[in-house]
């Protein structure tokens, strides 16, 4: 007899979660979906304080204009308390794309009666159809373009990008609300079970993603690496002072995960050998730990920037230079204080050997037809006139320095300050760029990038952006606020 009743408490424990399964929302998103988009509305409201902001002041008074005013009151209610519409916000919303054609949201339903009532309210405004029953589910339009199924878990909307798929959409969303969980998206998904806390993440199949969206997230990949190799993750969390957008890419495939640990074999952690010879006054760095041979190999493989290593050769021979490097690279860039639209830099790298050093002579001789002067200042040390700009260069302690001769002069004076509040940071990346839009606006700074700067300022009291990459599959953009306890999310609804 306890046999038969331990038989009987399994079936009923897998019925009941078969049951929890079928009945998940999120089940309607189908395997193939190019990206999905997990939002957590409920966060972003409180963290926003949208109740209280001028965006709710401004829907209070559009709705006004559109609504019945004996329905205003019932609408106010749904506002103040978006629960009352019948969904449950205690849970995550979900945007994803079919095929890039088309736009799908779901929604947990928790109470299907209110549901009813909410969209009964939009159909006496002209912005809904009145729902009806189909095949037990509940369907019709929404502001004529778009179209919604519910149940009572799961309320499914559909948006096509073309002008025609109105029916279309009416039996794809009926297929989805019957899909089975082992053929929706997040089946089998594990491995991108990533430490994301944000209120928004991203899920995103490289391979169905459009080109001029994975390219740029391929760059410096190998080029064998195609986009359908791998998938992205990202996260949008917004904190106070700040919002941080973090991306990861996972392989799909072992030989995909070689390629991606190749790169990281050519990259390294940086030590901060040069964070105190930044200029106070500089405005943007970017600072990477790499091997030159390979980094030379990407800058060939880049038309743009081995059109810029063509032209930099009438000088010297940056190839050799290039190879020669094997560690920290550091450089900034700071407004002139000569020309407000022109903009002084600075470069230093390590190096692995200073073995260049032994042709300056012949680059001497090759410069005459270009028109360019290299005076030599004795200990490796150079000054090079090009089109009426002076630079300094050199090599001093395994140490390779470029730049402009005011921003020479300026990282000589360098206390140290513009990185130290990064300097954790900085060393728990191979790549990091900071972007100080404080100093961007400063008098001196190139006139329409500083007006644009001061107005992001004014807008959002944006201070700095940075861009991060602690290896060749995560990165993360981060933008500060002038005040650390600033709520980012509410400044963006007032």
């Amino acid at each position: 007899m306890k046999k038969i009743h331990f038989i009987a408490a399994v079936v009923l424990a897998v019925l009941a979660l078969s049951s929890c399964t079928k009945m998940d929302y999120k089940n309607v998103i189908p395997a193939n979906a190019p990206l999905v988009m997990e939002i957590d509305i409920r966060s972003i409201a409180e963290k926003s304080e949208f109740q209280q902001s001028k965006s709710m002041q401004k829907l209070e008074k559009t709705l006004a204009v559109v609504v019945a005013a004996k329905d205003m009151g019932k609408v106010k209610e749904y506002i103040n308390n978006p629960m009352s519409m019948g969904f449950d916000f205690s849970v995550p919303v979900y945007a994803f794309m079919l095929d890039m054609e088309t736009v799908g949201l779901t929604m947990k339903v928790d109470d299907e009666d209110a549901v009813k009532d909410f969209l009964l309210l939009l159909n006496k405004q002209g912005m809904a159809s009145k729902p009806q029953e189909r095949d037990e589910l509940i369907c019709g339009t929404l502001m004529d373009d778009m179209t919604y199924t519910y149940d009572g878990t799961t309320f499914l909307l559909l948006a096509s990008l073309e002008k025609s798929g109105g029916a279309k959409n009416t039996k794809l969303a009926q297929r989805l609300m019957d899909q089975k969980w082992k053929d929706s998206f997040f089946y089998g998904k594990d491995i991108w079970k990533t430490d994301l806390y944000g209120q928004v993440k991203c899920y995103a199949c490289g391979g169905n993603l459009p080109k001029e969206v994975m390219t740029p997230l391929l760059e410096f990949l190998p080029k064998n690496l195609k986009p359908s190799d791998v998938d992205v993750v990202a996260d949008l969390n917004f904190e106070k002072g700040k919002a941080t957008l973090t991306t990861a890419l996972i392989a799909r495939t072992d030989e995909a995960q070689k390629l991606i640990d190749e790169v990281d074999e050519n990259m390294s952690k940086i030590e901060g050998r040069y964070l105190d010879k930044v200029s106070d006054d500089a405005v943007i760095w970017m600072g990477a730990g790499v091997k030159g041979k390979w980094l030379l190999e990407k800058i060939k493989a880049n038309k743009s920037l081995n059109g810029l290593l063509f032209v930099a050769e009438r000088a010297v021979d940056v190839r050799q230079m290039l190879q020669a490097i094997n560690g920290d690279v550091s450089l900034e860039l700071s407004p002139s204080e000569v020309n407000p639209n022109d903009v002084e830099y600075m470069m230093y790298a390590q190096l692995e050997n200073s073995k260049f050093l032994a042709d300056v002579d012949a680059w001497k001789e090759s410069h005459k037809d270009f028109g360019i002067d290299m005076k030599d200042k004795g200990n490796n040390q150079y000054l090079l006139t090009v089109d009426g700009k002076t630079n300094e260069w050199g090599v001093q302690n395994d140490d390779l320095y470029w730049g402009t001769v005011q921003a020479f002069n300026q990282s000589k004076k360098s206390t140290g300050a513009f990185l130290k509040p990064y300097e954790k940071a900085i060393k728990k990346s191979q790549v990091f760029i900071l972007l100080d839009l404080d100093a961007l606006g400063r008098e001196g700074g190139a006139s329409s990038v500083a007006w644009a700067s001061q107005m992001l300022r004014y807008k959002l009291h944006i201070k700095t952006i940075i861009l991060q990459s602690w290896s060749a599959s995560g990165m993360a953009l981060t933008i500060e606020q002038e005040n650390k306890d600033e709520n980012f999310l509410k400044q963006l609804f007032e």
